[in-house]
């Protein structure tokens, strides 16, 4: 059974809204086209990335990150070795900065930041219980 996991959002994606949302109207209050129409594309780019990024774990084994417009990232969750909790506040589809790393060949692979985090590692085990827990504060 495919499951799908929602991303946490954290407070500075909501703050990033916010901000967007001004800049919005100080572009429509000096009426500048050009930036008029910057802004409502970041504000609909910020927006759906917000509505649209999940996890999926598929039945046949496979994690799918999906973050709005950006390509899906794809691995077999054979392929996971270990998985850690950090903040590191780097590019990734995860839109809180609670976030768990995936690690595969001994390399950070990407972070993701499901907002049932325990969930999440609990379907990945079940799947793959060779997985490691680096830190223990993921639970």
């Amino acid at each position: 059974m495919e499951r799908e996991f929602k991303s946490k959002i954290g407070w500075w994606y909501h703050f990033l809204i916010i901000l967007i949302i001004g800049g919005c109207i100080v572009a429509f209050l000096s009426t500048n086209i050009g930036a008029m129409i910057g802004m409502l594309l970041i504000a609909a780019l910020a927006l759906h990335a917000m509505m649209n990024t999940y996890y999926r774990i598929t039945t046949d084994g496979t994690l799918i990150a999906h973050c709005s417009i950006f390509p899906e990232k794809k691995i077999a969750i054979a392929d996971i070795q270990a998985l850690e909790s950090t903040v590191m506040p780097m590019f990734s589809y995860a839109l809180s900065m609670e976030r768990i790393m995936i690690w595969i060949d001994d390399k950070p692979w990407m972070m993701v930041s499901p907002k049932e985090k325990q969930d999440f590692v609990k379907a990945l085990r079940k799947i793959n219980p060779n997985i490691v827990i680096k830190k223990d504060n993921l639970f």
